[in-house]
């Protein structure tokens, strides 16, 4: 199993710290962890060392999930751990590689137009809507178990249902949503949350084989990264570019 640590700042080194606690303890099974941060030597490497299975990538995010997911095979047992505030990287490559690989259509993000009933729901201009299932703040580390220690009452909401339930009301308000793709990041080990990186480009495989299927007719898609309780969600259309 290789972890792919997004950012070697106090985030990525309690993140890749408490990986080798979890290896060393038995718990979970860690061959390589992965820390990319644009400082050649950012605190991760000072605090954690240099010793396998740690190794780091001196480059920025962007550039370094262009040229990973691009060469991730479809069976590769890899786990992304992205920190909590940073740009929504998967996104981001799907658009830039859909665009690529069909320029006949135009690619572009488009503003929802409900959103759920849900605590906090909030859409930037341009950006990702960002969603919550709480109205507190949260634990910084919180592995979000079936009794959430915020409430002390059991965890009864679900993100990945939310955005489902979100499609199925867009379909309603004549926004159709053919696909959806949730990229959920569960725990991994203690405040360290993951999702399968093959994921990104087995969604990159799907929007394109739809928008063949279809013809000149394109689609749209619900991408999002989510834990149980919180996500950054967009949509992506992909339209006929008219002459």
């Amino acid at each position: 199993m290789r972890y792919i640590v997004l950012g070697g700042g106090c985030y990525g080194t309690f993140y890749a710290r408490q990986l080798l606690r979890a290896r060393d303890a038995g718990a979970l099974a860690v061959d390589e962890i992965v820390v990319v941060d644009r400082n050649a030597a950012p605190r991760a490497r000072l605090e954690l060392g240099e010793a396998p299975p740690l190794r780091f990538e001196a480059t920025t995010w962007e550039a370094f999930v262009a040229d990973y997911f691009a060469k991730l095979p479809p069976d590769a047992d890899d786990r992304l751990v992205p920190p909590p505030f940073t740009p929504h990287l998967a996104l981001a490559w799907l658009l830039d590689r859909a665009r690529d690989a069909r320029p006949r259509l135009e690619w572009t993000l488009e503003p929802f137009r409900a959103l759920p009933a849900i605590p906090f729901a909030q859409q930037a201009e341009g950006g990702p809507l960002v969603v919550s299932h709480a109205d507190w703040i949260c634990p910084v580390h919180c592995i979000e178990p079936a009794t959430c220690p915020k409430t002390r009452g059991p965890r009864h909401w679900d993100m990945d249902r939310t955005a489902r339930e979100l499609a199925q009301e867009l379909d309603a308000r004549g926004q159709r949503v053919d696909q959806v793709h949730l990229f959920h990041c569960r725990h991994e080990a203690y405040g360290v949350g993951a999702y399968p990186s093959a994921l990104v480009p087995a969604a990159l495989r799907s929007i394109l084989g739809y928008v063949d299927e279809g013809g000149e007719g394109g689609g749209r898609f619900l991408v999002g990264t989510i834990s149980h309780c919180h996500g950054a969600l967009h949509l992506l259309r992909a339209a006929a570019i008219l002459a």
